[in-house]
């Protein structure tokens, strides 16, 4: 095996806490599907310190990755959110991602509770960008139609 692939490869830490350890295990119900509105801002603090931590922070490859599931513990909270949920947080993040920064930007400033919100305000927006297209297009030249 290539070196550097070596220490790509991170098989499952031997030493886990109990806590993370049962998120392993976790065998919860797949039933809710959003986050209490409270506990947002500090899930967002705590997704910021898990995506901003640096390897540099600490010393050495095991204190890393023991940060990393501390910091992972505090962002997704297993002990009270179900699988669905913690799924949901991880999808919606990733679909923000891959979104325009300036349609990023306007759908955290509505601050959607899940992905359907996420999706229904995106898909308003386009709609109203395809309705001003299609009425700009209905009108006579040199003409502009009063909103």
């Amino acid at each position: 095996m290539h070196p550097l692939s070596k220490l790509m490869t991170i098989s499952k830490p031997h030493n886990l806490t109990h806590e993370q350890s049962e998120v392993l295990r976790a065998n919860t119900s797949w039933q809710q599907e959003t986050i209490p509105v409270m506990e947002t801002d500090d899930c967002e603090a705590s997704r910021q310190k898990f995506r901003h931590f640096q390897y540099l922070e600490v010393s050495g490859p095991r204190e890393a990755l023991s940060q990393l599931w501390e910091l992972s513990l505090q962002w997704l909270r297993p002990e009270i959110h179900t699988k669905k949920q913690i799924l949901e947080l991880l999808v919606l993040e990733q679909f923000l991602t891959i979104l325009p920064e300036e349609v990023r930007t306007w759908v955290n400033l509505q601050h959607p509770k899940n992905s359907k919100e996420v999706v229904s305000l995106i898909q308003d927006v386009i709609d109203m960008l395809e309705d001003e297209v299609v009425s700009d297009s209905l009108q006579p030249c040199g003409l502009q139609h009063s909103t």
